[in-house]
């Protein structure tokens, strides 16, 4: 009897073992992925609030009525002339000057001091050497106060010789444009304007005055 119950025991053993061992292992869940982050908005292609309250400064040209004059003294008498053909753009706004420009480019072959002989002098290789600089530059990248007004801050070049320029100006409304206007003194010597024998002072002085007065209109656009 005992033998027998001892079987019995040993076999029920055997057998909850053997069922516990059929058992699979509870699967688990997968965790669950993290929701996609939204996209980021696209950045603003507008352009910035303070850029469109600046606006554009207005562009204007030459206009008919201007002129353009330059006083010397030669055998110790005031001589004046003047150059007939010149060009000028300006860009310009009261409130900016560092972004307002001026540009001049004059044709020095369009002196005329109202002497002939005078002007082919002048024209010569000795002088303003018409043949080989045909045209004199201002340039401005920008406008500052000055001490009595607007000055603009820029750069002569005539015969190829290039010196830094403070033009004094008087701008005002003219119309629906602007009048430009104003003198400055220069030294003819400082671009080489005299050779040889005009390198001398004693007939033709070195100082030259230059009178601008130039109509300006609003370009289109």
């Amino acid at each position: 009897m005992t033998n027998y119950l001892s079987a019995l025991v040993l076999t029920a053993l055997i057998g909850g073992t053997a069922c516990a061992d059929d058992k699979s292992p509870a699967t688990s869940k997968p965790v669950a992925k993290p929701a996609a982050a939204p996209a980021a908005a696209p950045a603003s292609t507008a352009p910035a609030a303070s850029a469109l309250a600046a606006g554009a400064v207005a562009h204007y040209v030459q206009a008919a009525g201007s002129s353009l004059g330059f006083t010397f003294e030669q055998a110790g008498a005031q001589s004046n002339g003047a150059f007939k053909q010149f060009a000028t753009t300006l860009d310009y706004d009261e409130k900016n000057l560092a972004a307002s420009k001026l540009s001049v480019k004059v044709q020095i072959g369009s002196l005329d001091t109202q002497d002939k002989d005078r002007d082919s002098t002048l024209a010569s290789a000795d002088m303003f050497d018409v043949q080989k600089y045909a045209t004199a530059t201002y340039t401005a990248a920008s406008l500052v106060k000055g001490a009595n007004g607007v000055e603009a801050v820029g750069k002569l070049t005539i015969r190829n010789v290039t010196k830094d320029l403070r033009v004094p100006l008087t701008i005002k409304a003219a119309g629906a444009g602007l009048e430009l206007s104003g003198a400055v003194t220069i030294k003819r010597l400082d671009f080489g304007v005299g050779q040889g024998e005009w390198k001398s002072t004693e007939s033709v002085g070195d100082a030259v005055k230059l009178s601008y007065k130039v109509v300006l209109t609003k370009a289109a656009g």
